[in-house]
This record gives C-alpha cells, sequence and structure tokens, in this order.
C-alpha cells in the first residue's frame, strides 16, 4: 500500500494527502486526485477543525475505505486542505499589521477564492474539487460555486477554469436568513442599542488577556466552554490574544446579519441537473435546535430545495449534535463527511 505523506499543519493551515491506491511493483500512479477543501465557520480558525481534518484522513484512507461499500474501481488520492479565514491568522505577521483591516463576508468569499485558486495553481492535470463548509462557510462555499459557474461559462470554448467544484457538503449551514435563527435575534438586538459592538467588545476582551496569565485564561475558557479538548482550549486562547481576532469575528458576524437573507441561487449552483451542465453533487447537513438556523428557515430550504428531483441531498441531524460540532464530536462528524465524499467521487 502506497505511503501518504505527512499531514502539514499549523495554526493557520491543514494538509494532508491520503491515498486509495494499491502500489504494485512497475506500476504508474492514477493522476486522479480530489482535493477536498474545508472552508471554516465564524470564528474562522482552521485549527478549530484540525482534529476533525484529521479523522475525516484516516477514513478516507485505505483502512477506513475499507470498511466502506463504495467500489475500490473509483479509488484516488485526496488531499485535503484548510486554511483560517481573512483577519484570524495567527502565523501571520503581515495580516496582523496590515492597517487593521477587517474582512466582511464579500472580502472573506474573496480571500477564499484566492486560497483555493492558489493552492491549485501550476497543477498538471485538472483537478476536481469537493468544497466543505461550515456555518457561514457553507454560504462562503455556495458563493464561490457561484461564481465559479459563471466564470467557466464566460470562458466556455476560450479556456476552462483549472479545476472542477464536483461536489459541495455543507455542515450546519448558514445559507438563509440568518437574523432569523435564535442567534441571529439576539445579536441582531445587541447591534441596534450598541451599533459598535465589534470594537466594544474586542476592545474588553484585549484587556481581559492582557490581565489574565495564560494558564489563568485556558483554565477561564475551560470553565465556561465545560472542559472541551485541550487543543479547543489553546485555539480558542490563542484566538482570544490575537490583536484583531474577536473585533474581526464581530464584524462578521454583524455583515453577516445583513447579507444572509433571502435564498439568491439559482437551481444550478442548488446542484440541480441541466441539458448543458454536469452535475455539482451537493449534501446538507442540518442540525435540529440549532441556534444559528432557525427550525423554521431549515424546513423552508429542505421543502424548496430539498425535494426537488435531481436535487441536492439534504437530511437532519437525529443525533442531537451542536452546531459547534468540532468541539467534541469530531468522529462523527467525520465518518459522515467521508460518506458523502465517497458518494461523490464514486457517481
Amino acid at each position: 500500500m502506497s505511503t501518504s505523506p505527512q499531514p502539514r499543519i499549523t495554526r493557520d493551515t491543514f494538509l494532508h494527502t491520503v491515498s486509495l491506491q494499491k502500489s504494485r511493483p512497475g506500476s504508474t500512479p492514477s493522476p486522479s486526485r480530489v482535493t477536498i477543501f474545508m472552508i471554516s465557520g465564524n470564528p474562522g480558525l482552521i485549527g478549530y477543525y484540525h482534529t476533525f481534518l484529521s479523522l475525516l484522513a484516516d477514513k478516507l484512507g485505505p483502512r477506513g475505505a475499507q470498511s466502506k461499500s463504495q467500489s475500490r474501481s473509483h479509488a484516488c488520492d485526496f488531499q485535503i486542505y484548510g486554511h483560517s479565514l481573512g483577519g484570524f491568522e495567527l502565523d501571520d505577521p503581515e495580516n496582523l499589521d496590515a492597517g487593521k483591516r477587517l474582512f466582511d463576508l464579500e472580502d472573506q468569499i474573496c480571500y477564499v477564492q484566492g486560497k483555493l485558486a492558489g493552492f491549485l495553481a501550476g497543477a498538471e492535470t485538472k483537478q476536481k474539487v469537493i468544497l466543505v463548509g461550515h456555518s457561514v462557510g457553507a454560504y462562503i462555499a455556495m458563493e464561490i460555486l457561484r461564481r465559479h459557474r459563471e466564470r467557466s461559462d464566460a470562458r466556455a470554448g476560450v479556456d476552462k477554469a483549472d479545476f472542477d467544484i464536483v461536489g459541495g457538503i455543507m455542515l450546519f449551514p448558514t445559507v438563509v436568513d440568518i437574523a432569523k435563527s435564535p442567534s441571529g435575534q439576539k445579536l441582531t438586538r445587541l447591534l441596534y442599542f450598541i451599533p459598535q459592538l465589534a470594537l466594544v467588545v474586542g476592545f474588553l476582551v484585549r484587556v481581559l488577556a492582557m490581565l489574565l496569565p495564560g494558564a489563568l485564561l485556558r483554565g477561564v475558557i475551560k470553565n465556561v466552554m465545560g472542559s472541551p479538548p485541550d487543543s479547543v482550549v489553546e485555539t480558542t486562547a490563542a484566538f482570544i490574544r490575537s490583536k484583531r481576532g474577536v473585533t474581526q469575528a464581530l464584524h462578521m458576524a454583524t455583515d453577516e446579519m445583513r447579507t444572509i437573507t433571502s435564498d439568491k441561487w439559482d437551481d444550478d449552483v442548488w446542484g440541480v441537473s441541466t441539458a448543458n451542465e454536469p452535475l455539482t453533487r451537493l449534501f446538507f447537513y442540518f442540525g435540529r435546535n440549532d441556534h444559528w438556523v432557525a427550525e423554521r428557515t431549515r424546513d423552508e430550504i429542505i421543502e424548496l430545495r430539498g425535494r426537488v428531483e435531481g436535487g441536492p441531498t439534504m437530511s437532519v441531524c437525529e443525533l442531537g449534535l451542536p452546531h459547534a460540532f468540532c468541539l467534541r464530536h469530531n468522529d462523527i462528524m467525520a465518518e459522515k463527511v467521508a460518506n458523502m465524499i465517497m458518494d461523490i467521487v464514486s457517481a
């Protein structure tokens, strides 16, 4: 069995390559490769997803794939890549010090587009991409898919795009009417009384972080978050101590309330096949009692989009998993996402 390269993991990135291919003497490795591109929620630190992505790599690797029902004839290489959203990076001095710029949702879409294009640049063969978006990352993924399709249509007959987006997996997606959710309503009320909420809270958190020694800060985080794994505590502490992290998160959340409203995508973006376009397979995994997705909003999306023949596959979690699954429920979600990925590449 071929050996996968060791993962490259930093506070701002995750990259791991796994393979289902058998290595035979004298054989040539298959050029087939699928990039799984992770788009985080808000706050946009990829560190929150390191455990999830590592488990996903295990479940897509040879041992994990052997337990699945999919045919080995669809084996291919997977490269799993994710990067922190703009304004949340912990290791980039330029970003930390560059003019105190705050990213709104449109900025993040462009930023993530650039990361994806840059990562795939220079590939010898045309790549296949599966977008995995969590929370607002699902909205960003849908917008990237829309713009990618529009760009591909505009370039048809001239030169094709450098990669194809063959699938999308949207986890606890906030893609419509986020302000109607329980947490969205609370945030909207706060913003009414404190319009500069991002700056005010960001300043107060910065002062608190400077006053508390590292060990005490981590203790407070553990207590408030209900003793999560150490990796979550460390990521949260780094987020709180960063120069603009909390301000960036609230600035972006404020823009989400204004931007994520009614459904703005055509059928082709929702994965409904047409005569001229290849189908992008979409999976939506919703939670129950999700504080960032109103129950009515979820049901309306499923009624309107999930029951269209040839449209996206939509399901509602019956396991009681929370919106922030990446804090404690990584193994369950990694298994579910691995199965969705295998369904996409086996089609």
